[in-house]
């Protein structure tokens, strides 16, 4: 982050009152739309031999705009070394939303495994929020606010798939620890913040710093995984999605705090780490 971009961000949210708020990402910021631009990475299972079927747990990454993609699992059935049925797991960015999800060729399946196969799948979307001219540092004794829309109904928050899936959270620092959020620990559990059996609605999340401030721009981090057999495959190609994402924060400096805040902050970009 530049000096003066970090200076007027620490004036700004140190002038403000306990409860106004400085929006850093969303509507009105800089990163007004956190999930462009649009792209994917596909985990794609090659085939092998006259028939054969191959299930895979290995996984595929890439980077699109401020975000670093991760797909894992997938499976492929091939006649003569061509792919007649193949699945694998896909993460992508719409422009407006994050996806967890499958890519199916032809679109399920069912039939075409064993009763009983199971296909593991995992995703992973990490960015960081550090862009050259508008990079977002940390700054101690301060309170970021994280809100996002989730829609899970068709499979990491919905129990039709039959067994347990994982979908969660986390709030990183430059070099990819995750945060303390709030004594929920460093892995927050979407299903749990949203209810049982609660399979869409809003996140809402703070985590508040103590003197000292992580190194590194701010981050975030969203995993998923499930367990699918081969009626499950079929069920759709999108198991998740996330939207609306927004990050504000408020400092509330103790009296004579906001020259040590400021004096903090400087030295802490000094010693900055980049993700790369």
């Amino acid at each position: 982050m530049k000096r003066s971009h970090f200076i007027a961000l620490t004036a700004a949210l140190a002038a403000g009152s306990a409860v106004a708020q400085t929006a850093l990402v969303g509507p009105g910021t800089s990163y007004t739309s956190p999930f462009s631009p649009s792209g994917s990475v596909t985990h794609d299972v090659p085939g092998g031999g006259l028939l054969s079927l191959t299930i895979s747990n290995s996984s595929t990454t890439g980077s699109v705009g401020n975000w670093d993609l991760m797909a894992q699992g997938g499976a492929n059935i091939s006649l003569l070394g061509l792919g007649l049925v193949e699945s694998g797991a896909r993460t992508s960015l719409t422009g407006s939303s994050l996806r967890f999800g499958i890519s199916n060729d032809p679109d399920s399946l069912l039939g075409a495994l064993n009763t009983g196969t199971s296909l593991a799948f995992g995703w992973q979307a990490t960015a960081w929020f550090d862009n050259p001219g508008n990079e977002l540092g940390f700054i101690p004794q301060t309170s970021y606010q994280i809100s996002f829309d989730v829609d899970g109904n068709n499979g990491l928050l919905d129990s039709v798939l039959g067994v347990t899936p994982s979908f969660t959270f986390e709030f990183i620092d430059g070099a990819g620890n995750a945060l303390d959020c709030n004594g929920s620990g460093t892995l927050i559990n979407i299903a749990g913040l949203l209810g049982t059996g609660v399979t869409s609605g809003t996140v809402s999340l703070n985590c508040t710093l103590g003197d000292i401030a992580p190194d590194g721009p701010i981050g975030i981090r969203l995993s998923g995984a499930a367990l699918l057999d081969a009626t499950a495959v079929g069920i759709g190609t999108d198991f998740a999605t996330v939207s609306n994402f927004s990050l504000s924060a408020n400092v509330v400096p103790e009296p004579g705090g906001v020259s040590l805040l400021l004096a903090a902050g400087l030295c802490g970009l000094m010693h900055r780490r980049r993700r790369r």
